[in-house]
């Protein structure tokens, strides 16, 4: 609620001019204009309520694909943001908003600019599918003024929440290089693994992370090089490699965990199919003797399958991912 209520338009019966008392938008849902091919660009938006309209200008930056850290994405009012209040002759639709040429009908009765205000955006993902990985972002203002006809200030110390605004950026799985965002992230090895007879290879990418879950009796890392022919084990029905998306910040200690807290929102794609291949490297034996054996990780035509508590969802078979590499040393 801002002002005790959020604008609430009185128009005085001796010289008609419209006087801001309170706002209330409360039940007016955010709105922008389409057209953006990356929706995190989205700069301008909207919330309507008959004949009246409280417009957001946010400065550019704030609409970002990726959780963010309390108090990372913020802005004030009136710059680098602004905020309008503005009155119409008559109800209003988008298209005044949005259409490259504006209707001429309703008018612009009046406008009031908010003078103060500290604008908070909370990003976090709200689902993910087969495609996408969704982001909500939530638009709060903090000490809000705006000055009304009488040349009042009215001022709200408490927050109002502007609203919540989606974009729908790839998953990792379905960037044209399907988990390039890991590439420049080195992969650590769980201390605890979370499945016995397993070792975890973990890589961690913001607010979701990779995992590897190698049986140890597979031996994929032996100390010996590879040469021309490479290890290779069948994911087949092994759910090997795991692609999970949580509605926070994610670290290595999530991902080497057994299972998340309950206040924890997840969601885990896993392979069903495909072929792990190691290719191993031996380096030359340093002054100690001790020769370091560099093993090359990679997931060839890998199906990825969502099941979760609805229906499995499979996505089609990825050529080939770039795990990344794994060392181990022989004296």
């Amino acid at each position: 609620m801002l002002f005790l209520g959020l604008l609430v338009v009185l128009y005085s019966c001796d010289d008609g001019d419209l006087q801001i008392e309170q706002v209330d938008f409360d039940a007016s849902k955010i709105e922008s204009c389409p057209g953006l091919e990356d929706l995190a660009q989205t700069t301008f938006f909207f919330k309507i309520d008959e004949d009246e309209a409280l417009l957001l200008n946010l400065a550019g930056g704030l609409i970002q694909n990726e959780t963010s850290m309390p108090g990372t994405l913020a802005s004030t009012i009136p710059e680098p943001s602004n905020l309008i209040y503005r009155f119409f002759s008559d109800n209003v639709t988008s298209a005044y908003f949005c259409d490259a040429i504006p209707p001429l009908t309703p008018t612009v009765v009046k406008e009031n600019s908010a003078t103060a205000g500290d604008i908070s955006i909370d990003t976090r993902v709200d689902t993910l599918t087969a495609d996408t990985k969704d982001y909500r972002h939530t638009i709060s203002i903090k000490n809000l003024s705006l000055l009304n006809d009488k040349g009042e200030q009215l001022t709200d110390l408490s927050t109002m929440e502007y609203g919540d605004f989606i974009t729908k950026p790839k998953n990792s799985a379905k960037l044209e290089v399907p988990f390039s965002n890991y590439s420049a992230v080195a992969a650590s090895q769980c201390i605890t693994p979370p499945i016995e007879g397993t070792m975890r290879l973990t890589k961690v990418a913001i607010d979701e992370f990779i995992a590897l879950d190698i049986p140890s009796s597979a031996n994929m890392f032996a100390n010996v090089a590879t040469d021309s022919v490479p290890r290779n084990l069948d994911l087949k029905d092994l759910e090997l490699f795991n692609y999970v998306v949580m509605d926070m910040l994610a670290s290595n200690d999530l991902a080497c965990a057994a299972t998340f807290g309950e206040n924890i929102k997840s969601w885990r794609f896993v392979s069903t199919s495909g072929n792990l291949k190691v290719e191993t490297v031996a380096g030359a034996p340093d002054a100690n003797g001790i020769t370091t054996y560099t093993h090359i990780i990679t997931l060839e035509n890998m199906v990825l399958t969502s099941g979760a508590n609805t229906a499995a969802v499979n996505l089609a078979a990825i050529p080939s991912v770039e795990f990344g590499t794994y060392t181990t040393v022989q004296e």
